[in-house]
């Protein structure tokens, strides 16, 4: 008989020793779905800092190329960056195949000449028009008509 309560005892501790475990598991398994939530926002936001840090450097770059009386396209800028400097640049470049459809996207952290060097397109009839389109598009916001800068994106020959 005494055996039985000992028996009993140590099985009341071992339940009492599982039930605190458990609701300890479940305090962790909350502070760990918090912490993932906190690390979630956080990099979230600091995502969000990134590119508008990223725009706002976009943006002085141009005004001092702009002031500078030096703001062209070049083959190492990046594609975000040549369509920032006028929305129908991704127009021209679709005009090009390179971007505009699934099969010719481009990565606006690519470079130009990086990404007309993946699909093999020709780097000068390119520049051409986004430059054209540049100097004629001025501030931005003024429409450059597209007869202009159009090009042909297919040639027959028969």
């Amino acid at each position: 008989m005494f055996l039985t309560y000992i028996a009993l005892t140590i099985g009341l501790i071992g339940f009492l020793m599982a039930w605190r475990a458990n609701a300890k598991n479940k305090d962790l398994q909350e502070r760990i779905a918090r912490t993932n939530s906190r690390v979630y926002d956080l990099r979230r936001e600091l995502l969000e800092m990134q590119q508008t840090a990223q725009q706002e450097t976009m943006q002085l770059k141009f005004q001092l190329l702009k002031s500078q009386g030096e703001l062209k396209v070049t083959p190492d800028m990046k594609i975000g960056e040549i369509v920032a400097l006028h929305p129908q640049a991704e127009q021209i470049l679709a005009g090009f195949h390179l971007g505009g459809c699934a099969s010719c996207a481009t990565d606006p952290g690519q470079t130009l000449s990086e990404a007309i060097g993946s699909y093999g397109r020709e780097l000068e009839p390119i520049l051409v028009a986004l430059n054209t389109l540049v100097v004629e598009g001025g501030n931005g916001y003024e429409t450059v008509s597209s007869e202009r800068l159009k090009t042909p994106n297919i040639q027959l020959q028969f």
